[in-house]
């Protein structure tokens, strides 16, 4: 027996005004921090037991006890079915025998795309059973459609489906989505003769909700690149330098300046960071030569007029051409 869920509680009434900017943010400059060691672990453990190329491959993604990876892995007896969550305690209460074709492990979704990913893993179908994730307003950043990591999952390709009892978390899919020019499909859950899918589903519609399902077709997957005008935006933003100036900021910071080592620290961070992602039809590589450098706050304004300073005492007989580029960069945030 369930407890009776409660309805849902939101201020948010519209699709997040932040989501497109996020995902352009995440598609400019992709995670580049390690993958977590457990996570990394489970993956190539995977990869041994499925082999270098498993066939049709099914993910279940937040599958919590497994119950949803059973009810898939019996649907789809022509594919393995992978179920990922990141708790062990859920993944611990699953006590039923699986089909000869799921798997289940503890990981980290985000960090499990990006192996898959990289290891040129595509997918037939991807499903993310968890229908009621961070309903404030504040939180929508940790909803997948604005999540560093929704590039990746883009990147699987295969056919989408999304369930909520959150029709709104679901018009937020649709946005981003159709930013990128794929189309989807969302649409009350109808009743079926098939077990709800997964035991939240099962809790919500015992409770009275509403559920529903967003579908789409990923195609052969591919990270999207980034659009024209997002990446010049982000190239123009505040916080955003080429390395020349970044490196000439850093060869000309003063001895007296208070913040010195705290500067020096944010700009060599900075320089061995990866770089912003050009978009598609970009001449050269793929990365551009700008770096995003938080020099906090009032940070380039006083670090300007530092600088500024050093100029007028040297005059013009001590001119510096690395000073005037990064008095250039500075005045120009």
């Amino acid at each position: 027996m369930f407890t009776a869920a409660k309805p849902i509680e939101s201020a948010q009434e519209a699709p997040h005004g932040g989501l497109l900017d996020r995902l352009q943010r995440h598609l400019l400059r992709l995670p580049t921090a390690p993958v977590a060691a457990h996570t990394q672990a489970a993956f190539e453990a995977l990869q041994r037991d499925l082999g270098p190329s498993p066939g049709a491959l099914i993910f279940d993604s937040g599958c919590g006890t497994g119950e949803s990876t059973r009810n898939l892995a019996e649907r789809h007896p022509e594919a393995w079915v992978v179920g990922v969550d990141k708790s062990a305690d859920r993944l611990g209460r699953h006590r039923a025998a699986l089909p000869a074709n799921a798997r289940l492990l503890r990981a980290e979704l985000g960090d499990f795309w990006r192996c898959a990913v990289a290891a040129g893993w595509r997918l037939k179908a991807h499903y993310l059973p968890y229908p009621n994730p961070w309903p404030k307003a504040r939180h929508y950043k940790r909803r997948w459609p604005a999540h560093p990591a929704f590039p990746w999952l883009l990147g699987l390709g295969g056919e989408l489906e999304v369930r909520s009892n959150w029709r709104l978390y679901l018009e937020e899919w649709q946005v981003v989505l159709e930013s990128l020019g794929i189309a989807s499909r969302l649409s009350p859950l109808a009743p079926t003769p098939e077990a709800p899918l997964s035991p939240f589903e099962a809790k919500y519609l015992a409770s009275g909700h509403a559920c529903y399902a967003l579908r789409a077709a990923l195609g052969a997957g591919g990270v999207p690149a980034p659009s024209w005008s997002a990446y010049q935006a982000r190239c123009e933003a505040p916080e955003v330098f080429s390395r020349p100036a970044l490196t000439a900021i850093l060869a000309t910071l003063p001895p007296e300046h208070g913040q010195r080592e705290a500067l020096a620290e944010a700009l060599t961070q900075a320089l061995a960071a990866a770089p912003l992602r050009k978009p598609a039809g970009h001449r050269g590589g793929k990365a551009s030569d700008f770096l995003p450098c938080d020099l906090g706050p009032g940070g380039s304004e006083a670090l300007r007029h530092t600088l500024e300073r050093v100029l007028e005492q040297r005059g013009e007989g001590g001119d510096d051409p690395a000073l005037r580029l990064a008095l250039r960069a500075l005045r120009s945030r």
